[in-house]
């Protein structure tokens, strides 16, 4: 996080989020590569609160969660919850959902935006920020080259075709 001062002293490839926007887009996600089953069964007790994981779905590496009455969500916050009682009961094998104690997730969990959510021209409506436009790069070949002879301009496929109509030099590599 910056002051606006300091995210307005930046590089020109940098972008400055506002705080504010970015906060309202943000949600939680659980990332397959943070949780274990054998360290989640543990925390496996009657009444405790759950969600079923989505087998076979991703978004990236978030896990899809479980969201009622049809469908997922790769929002934690959104994801339909049960107590183990309950989710048991539906009779799910490990192939169709995953079990998954909501106090084990809560703490595996993570501050995620996704991008399509995010509109730099939305964010910084209003806040004075003006984005500094990157310098666009030339190609080797949309670069203008000298004469070797005259220095006059000549062009990157014309050095090839013919010697300088000015000085005759020859200007190949």
């Amino acid at each position: 996080m910056f002051t606006q001062e300091q995210a307005c002293d930046h590089w020109e490839t940098d972008i400055p989020w506002p705080k504010d926007y970015v906060d309202a887009r943000a949600h939680l996600g659980v990332d397959h590569q943070y949780i274990s089953l054998d360290e989640a069964r543990g925390l496996l007790s009657p009444g405790c609160s759950v969600v079923l994981q989505i087998p076979g779905h991703w978004n990236g590496n978030d896990i899809a969660l479980a969201h009622w009455p049809i469908g997922h969500t790769y929002r934690f916050e959104k994801a339909h919850r049960l107590t183990l009682e309950a989710a048991q009961a539906i009779g799910n094998t490990p192939e169709e959902a995953v079990i998954w104690p909501v106090a084990y997730l809560e703490a595996k969990a993570r501050r995620l935006v996704h991008k399509r959510d995010m509109n730099i021209k939305e964010a910084l409506q209003g806040t004075g920020i003006e984005l500094v436009r990157p310098r666009k790069q030339r190609k080797a070949w949309e670069r203008p080259l000298n004469c070797h002879g005259c220095g006059r301009f000549i062009s990157w496929d014309g050095r090839f075709l013919n010697d300088c109509q000015n000085c005759g030099a020859n200007n190949c590599p």
